[in-house]
């Protein structure tokens, strides 16, 4: 399924999507530790049309998420996230600072809050993800892998977009250090998925800069 359609099937204000209430129903919480009290999406940005998209594993978690699971405010601008055509959040937004420093490397955050997007395989929150296997069974994760490798991917690959896999990459399945077609990067990266300092990587955010200057 396409993945704004998929998420056109949650509620305003819903925690878990739909099709996962299943999966989760059989799962230790314990075991998972992903925060069913927050407001989820895998993805934030203008997903849609965004000239570079960035890929991690799973959402973090912060105070913030409960605050805004509990919000009006917040709840609005999560239905505004699930179409896909939302811009990442502004200053005092949650999860701002983790944007802001995630996309530092390649561009102003005014700059990149509209032509950046993030896509995650999960869509809830969580301090670590405890269990991978747990989150790969999720129907909401097991779209995000399909859209971005029937969709995303081959954008990328064409240079249509710019897609970098920050995090995660055999989950997405691709290898740490390839290149794939023209612009679908999977980098060397730390482990809190910051750029590890050399030459490629010098050259890739040059590339990515340049793009974002382009649209």
């Amino acid at each position: 399924m396409d993945i704004f359609e998929f998420w056109s099937h949650i509620g305003r204000g819903e925690n878990i999507h739909p099709a996962d209430k299943s999966v989760f129903a059989r799962i230790d919480p314990k075991k998972h530790g992903f925060r069913t009290d927050c407001l989820p999406t895998c993805y934030l940005g203008r997903l849609r049309s965004a000239p570079v998209v960035l890929l991690y594993l799973s959402p973090g978690f912060e105070e913030q998420d409960l605050k805004d699971a509990a919000s009006d405010k917040s709840k609005k601008y999560y239905s505004k996230v699930w179409i896909g055509n939302e811009p990442l959040p502004g200053i005092g937004g949650a999860g701002h600072q983790w944007l802001k420093s995630r996309t530092k490397p390649f561009a102003d955050y005014k700059i990149a809050k509209d032509k950046i997007a993030i896509l995650n395989i999960g869509a809830y929150h969580s301090k670590k993800v405890k269990s991978c296997s747990s989150l790969l069974t999720l129907p909401s994760s097991r779209t995000s892998i399909a859209w971005a490798q029937d969709v995303l991917f081959p954008d990328a690959e064409s240079g249509k977009r710019v897609v970098l896999c920050m995090r995660s990459a055999a989950y997405w399945g691709l290898d740490i250090g390839k290149t794939y077609g023209k612009s679908l990067f999977a980098p060397q990266v730390n482990i809190g998925g910051y750029l590890i300092k050399n030459d490629k990587n010098k050259q890739l955010i040059e590339t990515v800069h340049k793009r974002l200057l382009e649209q």
